[in-house]
């Protein structure tokens, strides 16, 4: 999996992307930037919903309940100094559909796609020593 984040020239605008084509913009709120895209941590809240939400879809249509509507919810807390990492994060999902849901059944099944499932949710709690970023420079001249 690869992805980029490429500097727009103005302000602290990012224009983001991976090799599948798919763009965002990110963005800080004023007064350091525009506010004309998702920060760097409300993106990886979204990241987190919707990976829990894809996976809470699968298996609630798989266990056969009758889904129609999922809004999967999320606010964090952060360290007050940097890095500012999140130190709890709370997930809502919303479920709704045509006829009576057996809560055992998704119960289990917002709690594989929390637990489980979800690279983005594994990722944030394997914390510190968990991924290894690794990183290098490249200065180009023209």
């Amino acid at each position: 999996m690869t992805a980029q984040a490429t500097w727009s020239g103005n302000r602290l605008r990012f224009e983001v992307g991976d090799a599948h084509g798919h763009a965002a913009v990110i963005d800080e709120a004023p007064p350091l930037g525009d506010g004309a895209g998702f920060s760097p941590p409300d993106l990886l809240l979204a990241a987190l919903c919707a990976c829990t939400g894809i996976t809470a879809v699968s298996l609630l249509q798989k266990m056969n309940q009758p889904l129609r509507s999922l809004v999967v919810r999320a606010d964090g807390d952060r360290q007050p100094d940097w890095p500012k990492a999140f130190t709890r994060i709370r997930l809502l999902y919303e479920v709704s559909g045509d006829g009576p849901f057996d809560e055992a059944l998704v119960s289990k099944a917002t709690r594989l796609a929390t637990r489980h499932y979800c690279a983005v949710g594994g990722t944030i709690e394997l914390g510190q020593g968990g991924c290894q970023i690794d990183f290098e420079h490249r200065i180009l001249t023209r």
